[in-house]
C-alpha cells in the first residue's frame, strides 16, 4: 500500500544562497552565466550545490554541452588539492560584464585616491629638500659642506634600499592597514621635525629616518594593488603611483612657491614653513588612512556582501596568478633564483637614477638657467604635468592593448634625446628647457610600467612580493647614485649628472630588452610542449609562472 508522507518530517536545509546582486543582504543566488565544462562524450552532471544554483531565479544554465568543450587545464589544475568544492564551482562562474565594471569602478573610488595621495606626499616629502635648498637651507644650517645637498639626498636611500625587501615580504604578516598608516605618520613627524633643524648633522639624521619610514611604501603599494586587480587591470592602477610622483612635482613646485613667501613669519624661514606644513599634512593623512585602508576585500568597508562575493569569484579565478598567500621559503627561493628578477632590478636601477635625479634636482637645474627662486619652482610644474599626461595615456593604452615593452622603448628613446641635449648643448635657455620636457616624457612611464611588467609575470603571491622587493631594492640604489652625480660644484650645466643619467637610461633599456627576450623564449618553449611534456610537468608539481598554462605578457 502507498506510504503516506510523515507530517513530522522536516526536509534538510538548503545550502546557504549567495548574495543577491540587488541587495547587500544575503538573499537569492546570483544570476551570472554558469558554464559547465565537460569532457568529450560525457554528459554534464551537477552536484547538490550546483543543482541549487541551477534552480535559482534568473539562472541561465549551461552555455554548452558540446563535445569540443574541454576542461581548461589551468583552471582544472588550480582546483586540485587547493580548493573546496564551492571554490571549484566558483572557478566556472562568469561575472556579468556590466556588474564587473561597476565593481571595478567602486574599487577605484577607494583604492585610487589612497595610493595616489600616499605616493604624492611620499615624493613631496623626500624631494622637498631641493625646494628648501633653493630657499636658503644650505646657508642657514651650520657646517653645510659644498656638496652637502648631494650627500643628504643620497643618504635617504641607504635605509630606504636596505628595508624595502623585508617590508614587501612581510606586508601580509604585518597587515597593510597597520603598516602603511604607521610609517606614514612616522615620516610625517620626521618632516615636521626637519623644520627646526640647526645643523647639517641633524639634516643627515632626518634623511636616514625618512628613508627607513618610506621604505615600506613603494613595494607594498605595488603588491597591495595585485590583491585587488586582475592582470589585465593592473597597469592603469599601478600608473596611479607614478602619476602621483609626477603630480607631486607640479604640486610641490606650486606649494613651495607659496610657502616660501612666508619667509620671516613668526621668525621662521620659508624653508622651515615648507617642512612644518607639509609634515603636518602628512601626519593628518596617515591618521585618516588608519581608519579607511582595508587589508583585502573581506575587510573592505566600501563593499557590500554581493560585491565581496564577486571579489571572491575573481580571487578564485586569479589563483593561478596569486597562488598561496601563506609564507613559503620555496616561493621566496624561486624569486631569488629567477634571472628575470635580477635583470628587471638592473633595468630599474637605470631608470631610477634618472627618476630620482630628475625629481630632486629639476628645480635646481632650472634655477641655473637664470631664473629666480619662485620662478624656478613654478617652471617645474608644466614639465611634471606633461610627464603625468604621457604616463596616464600610456598606461591606459597598455591595459587595453596589452603592450608594454614596445611602448616603453620609443618613449625611453625620447628621454635619451633630452639628456643628450642637456649634456651637449649650453646655449640659449629655450632648447635646454625643452630638453627637460623630453626627459620627463619617458622617465616616469618607464619606471612605472616596467615594474608592472614584472608583477604581471611573477605568479604566486610570495614569489611576486619577493621579486618586487628585489626589483625595488636594486632600483632604488639609483637614488644614492643620483645624489652623487648632481654636485653643486658642477653647476650651472651639471654635465656629469646629465651624462651619467643618459648612460644609465640606455643601460636600463638594454636590460629591459634582455628581460623581454626571456619572456618571448619561455612562451615559445611552452607552445612547443607536447601532451606528454605537460603531464610530466604536472607530475613534477611545477606551479606558478613556470607552468605551461601561464603565459608571459610584455
Amino acid at each position: 500500500m502507498p506510504i503516506s508522507p510523515d507530517p513530522s518530517h522536516t526536509p534538510p536545509p538548503s545550502p546557504p544562497p549567495y548574495p543577491s546582486r540587488d541587495s547587500s543582504i544575503t538573499a537569492i543566488p546570483p544570476s551570472p552565466t554558469h558554464t559547465y565544462l565537460s569532457t568529450k562524450g560525457a554528459k554534464p552532471t551537477m552536484n547538490h550545490a550546483e543543482k541549487n544554483l541551477a534552480d535559482a531565479p534568473g539562472y541561465v544554465g549551461p552555455t554548452s554541452t558540446d563535445a569540443s568543450v574541454v576542461v581548461d587545464p589551468a583552471k582544472d589544475r588550480a582546483a586540485q588539492g587547493r580548493m573546496t568544492s564551492e571554490d571549484e564551482e566558483l572557478l566556472q562562474f562568469e561575472i556579468d560584464p556590466a556588474e564587473q565594471k561597476k565593481l571595478i569602478r567602486k574599487l577605484d573610488m577607494l583604492i585610487a585616491p589612497l595610493v595616489m595621495v600616499l605616493y604624492l606626499i611620499a615624493f613631496l616629502d623626500r624631494s622637498n629638500i631641493g625646494n628648501a635648498y633653493t630657499a636658503g637651507l644650505g646657508t642657514d644650517l651650520k657646517n653645510f659642506p659644498v656638496n652637502g645637498l648631494s650627500t643628504a639626498t643620497s643618504l635617504f636611500y641607504v635605509t630606504y634600499v636596505t628595508l624595502e625587501t623585508p617590508m614587501a615580504t612581510l606586508l601580509k604578516t604585518l597587515r597593510p592597514s597597520r603598516l602603511i598608516p604607521g610609517v606614514t605618520i612616522a615620516w610625517g613627524a620626521t618632516v615636521l621635525g626637519s623644520g627646526f633643524l640647526r645643523t647639517y648633522g641633524q639634516l643627515l639624521a632626518t634623511r636616514l629616518i625618512l628613508g627607513a619610514c618610506e621604505a615600506a611604501l613603494s613595494p607594498c603599494m605595488f603588491l597591495w594593488l595585485t590583491v585587488w586587480y586582475k592582470r589585465n587591470e593592473i597597469a592603469t592602477r599601478q600608473c596611479y603611483l607614478f602619476i602621483s610622483a609626477a603630480i607631486s612635482g607640479v604640486v610641490g613646485g606650486l606649494i613651495a612657491a607659496g610657502l616660501l613667501k612666508m619667509d620671516g613669519l613668526h621668525g621662521l624661514r620659508g624653508w622651515q614653513w615648507l617642512y612644518i606644513i607639509e609634515g603636518s599634512i602628512t601626519i593628518a593623512i596617515g591618521i585618516l588612512v588608519l581608519f579607511i585602508m582595508p587589508d583585502d576585500y573581506q575587510s573592505a568597508w566600501i563593499l557590500n556582501d554581493r560585491e565581496k562575493f564577486l571579489m571572491r569569484v575573481r580571487d578564485i579565478q586569479s589563483r593561478e596568478y596569486m597562488g598561496d598567500m601563506s609564507w613559503s621559503w620555496v616561493e621566496v627561493k624561486k624569486a631569488l633564483t629567477e634571472p628575470v628578477v635580477w635583470l628587471s632590478g638592473f633595468s630599474q636601477l637605470g631608470f631610477d637614477v634618472c627618476l630620482y635625479g630628475f625629481s630632486t634636482f629639476l628645480v635646481v637645474i632650472i634655477q641655473q638657467f637664470g631664473f629666480g627662486t619662485i620662478e624656478s619652482q613654478l617652471l617645474t610644474a608644466p614639465v611634471y604635468f606633461l610627464a603625468a599626461v604621457v604616463y596616464f595615456t600610456g598606461a591606459r593604452f597598455s591595459d587595453h592593448r596589452g603592450v608594454r615593452y614596445w611602448l616603453l622603448m620609443p618613449l625611453g628613446a625620447v628621454s635619451c634625446v633630452g639628456y643628450a641635449i642637456l649634456t651637449g648643448y649650453h646655449g640659449s635657455v629655450g632648447p635646454m628647457l625643452f630638453a627637460c620636457f623630453l626627459c620627463g616624457m619617458g622617465i616616469y612611464i618607464c619606471v612605472g610600467l616596467h615594474i608592472t611588467m614584472l608583477s604581471l609575470n611573477m605568479a604566486g603571491y610570495r614569489k611576486r612580493s619577493t621579486a618586487i622587493g628585489i626589483n625595488q631594492t636594486i632600483g632604488n640604489i639609483g637614488g644614492v647614485i643620483a645624489g652623487q652625480i648632481y654636485r653643486t660644484s658642477d653647476k650651472p650645466y651639471y654635465r656629469l649628472g646629465h651624462g651619467v643619467s643618459l648612460g644609465f637610461f640606455a643601460f636600463g633599456l638594454l636590460c629591459m630588452t634582455l628581460e623581454w627576450r626571456f619572456y618571448v623564449r619561455r612562451n615559445k618553449a611552452k607552445e612547443r610542449m607536447t601532451a606528454e611534456d605537460k603531464a610530466m610537468m604536472d607530475e613534477a608539481g611545477v606551479t606558478g609562472d613556470r607552468h605551461y598554462s601561464f603565459k608571459y605578457e610584455w
